[in-house]
């Protein structure tokens, strides 16, 4: 079995850089929320979509350590995984 390392490390950069901008978003508009701005925009978060984005970046970053330590355990040789869960894992895909 052939691992895309680069495909991996796409998705994981990919939530994590979506998450972040979520973040950047509602810090930058925690000022102005519920306030009118000089535009007359307004702009309303909720809390959920603040946990939500925080959720996700720190998914995104268990997920890049988890992929990060994998990477260096195959490299090392140390990397052996159970036969028998791989061969159940593919019957069930």
């Amino acid at each position: 079995m052939r691992v895309d390392e680069h495909g991996l490390t796409d998705q994981v950069s990919s939530s994590t850089t979506r998450a972040a901008e979520s973040q950047r978003i509602q810090v930058g508009t925690a000022a102005t929320s519920g306030a009118a701005t000089a535009a007359g925009d307004r702009v309303d978060l909720s809390g959920l979509a603040g946990r939500i984005s925080q959720t996700m970046q720190a998914l995104a970053s268990q997920s890049a350590q988890r992929v990060g330590q994998l990477q260096k355990d195959y490299r090392a040789g140390r990397y052996q995984p159970d036969a028998q869960q791989v061969a159940s894992a593919m019957a069930r895909s």
